[in-house]
């Protein structure tokens, strides 16, 4: 879990500061990071983690307070031992229904934030190539402009 926690926090840093060098600032979802981010940024760590032989799982959950108009979805990676690894929590730093989540790097067991959402699907990582022709190609190149600052 040692190396996990810094792998992702050295991800996240990358990301920080590609964003601060403007990398993402044509890319309409990537430049608002962590906000709205959370699926590509799942998509590019796992990338990250693969090439650094950690097997992982793409986790997509929802969160449903009782109306239809209120939800809210959010991904993440999974472990084969249960870890979850996020590094977009802190999107929802403002929302109160959702704890107001501030954690931009979280790597541990399931908590109170993670059980607000119903698992909706649970899926294998097999690597950007593997995902399809509709986001390969800028996934791929978001991946290299993040991996210049690892």
């Amino acid at each position: 879990m040692k190396n996990i926690k810094r792998l992702a926090n050295q991800f996240r840093e990358a990301i920080e500061v590609a964003k601060e060098e403007r990398e993402f600032y044509k890319d309409n979802v990537f430049r608002n990071f962590p906000v709205g981010c959370c699926g590509d940024s799942c998509d590019l760590l796992a990338q990250f983690l693969l090439d650094n032989d950690i097997e992982i799982y793409f986790v997509r959950g929802t969160y449903r307070d009782g109306s239809f108009e209120d939800m809210q979805s959010h991904a993440w990676l999974l472990t084969g031992n249960q870890i979850i690894i996020d590094i977009t929590g802190d999107q929802f730093r403002y929302t109160p229904d959702l704890l107001n989540y501030n954690k931009s790097v979280y790597v541990g067991a399931e908590n109170d934030f993670y059980r607000l959402f119903e698992v909706d699907s649970i899926d294998v990582f097999e690597g950007i190539d593997a995902l399809g022709d509709g986001c390969q190609d800028r996934l791929n190149e978001l991946y290299w402009k993040i991996m210049r600052y690892i």
